[in-house]
């Protein structure tokens, strides 16, 4: 997603820059794809590496792009600029799942703007306020921190709300439809069992209308715990530093909202799947020796409904066939699964050889 995000902002940026600067300069963005460096709470590693290729390719000014969250303190960063080195690193995250082209944009036209114009006003002075882009008004918070190498920052008011949705956006929840085989197989083998069963097609119509709905939830959140802990992907909240239960916490939520809605996608495909195959094999005629009243349209979505979540429970005994390993290749980035390796390597480490010996014992 940075790649894709980057190339926008290289055809969007140009056009900001004019309108926010006021000014007939033209400007020319390029567009370098490069593995953006772990930073620590300076974003040192990043900036470094910015001015690196500013000089190599004799640019005037960087603005990174990055997949790694970004924090300080319980407010999430989305952008930092620093003025000498003439760096911009922004922070997708933060920026939560919608209109990421249109929030970047702002947020890289702001500071680019801020280091071309000389000195950067104190917050709430009337320069500030005249600089600042009409998109950011209430949305977002643009300071100045007191922080060495950064001259000014804008955070999110979400906060961690924001920074916990950008994160399930980049785990792409919707891709564990079709990456987890067994319990996609093992859902559609019950499914298909259960949709020729007359059991269930007396019990999808004489049940109340929120038992099949809790019958719907019930399912959802069996697969999704399931996976989870068949897999281990719970991080340990006790026995951290306070800082590390807040990046397990944040750890821990992102599992549950990207798996949820990953397995949310597979029920509805299946709802969908289903619903097709009664209409195709289940006549009129037959279903009415066995439902209660009269068979209408409303039938055939009960009995799916019914049929899928019974499908899906079964598609979680299914999952245990997947290792653990792809599981978390399906669930989670690329970078997410670093982030997770490097944050249980760090806690492993404080514990040092005699605990990771009992444990092992």
């Amino acid at each position: 997603m940075p790649v894709l995000i980057g190339e926008q902002l290289a055809e969007d940026l140009p056009q900001l820059l004019t309108d926010q600067l006021d000014s007939e300069q033209p400007w020319d963005a390029q567009v370098l794809r490069e593995r953006l460096p772990p930073s620590d709470s300076h974003h040192t590693a990043m900036m470094e590496l910015a001015e690196d290729k500013m000089a190599e390719h004799g640019w005037d000014m960087v603005v990174c792009v990055t997949d790694l969250p970004m924090r300080s303190g319980k407010r999430a960063i989305m952008a930092d600029m620093n003025s000498s080195r003439r760096v911009v690193v922004v922070s997708l995250p933060a920026f939560g799942a919608m209109a990421l082209r249109r929030r970047v944009g702002a947020v890289a036209a702001q500071l680019v703007a801020d280091i071309h114009r000389p000195g950067t006003p104190q917050e709430g002075s009337a320069q500030h306020r005249q600089r600042r882009l009409p998109v950011l008004s209430g949305r977002f918070r643009r300071q100045t921190p007191d922080q060495p190498g950064v001259d000014a920052r804008i955070s999110s008011r979400w906060g961690v709300a924001r920074l916990l949705l950008g994160m399930v956006r980049a785990n792409r929840p919707w891709r564990l439809v079709w990456s987890l085989t067994g319990p996609l197989v093992g859902a559609f083998a019950f499914s298909a069992f259960y949709l020729l069963n007359s059991t269930v097609w007396e019990m999808s119509t004489t049940l109340s209308a929120w038992r099949l709905v809790l019958a719907a939830v019930g399912a959802l959140t069996v697969m999704t715990g399931w996976l989870i802990v068949y897999h281990q992907l719970w991080e340990p909240v006790g026995e951290r530093p306070r800082v590390e239960r807040e990046q397990a916490v944040l750890f821990n939520a992102t599992t549950i909202l990207t798996l949820g809605l990953g397995v949310a996608f597979l029920y509805a495909g299946l709802f969908a799947v289903n619903t097709v195959a009664s209409l195709v094999l289940l006549s009129p005629d037959i279903l009415q020796s066995y439902v209660a009243g009269q068979v209408s349209v409303g039938t055939y979505l009960l009995i799916p409904l019914l049929v899928t979540a019974a499908g899906t429970v079964a598609g979680a005994i299914g999952s245990g066939f997947e290792s653990e390993e792809s599981v978390r290749t399906a669930a989670f980035s690329l970078r997410e699964r670093e982030r997770r390796e490097a944050f249980r390597e760090k806690h492993e480490r404080r514990q040092g050889p005699l605990e990771g010996d009992e444990e092992g014992s």
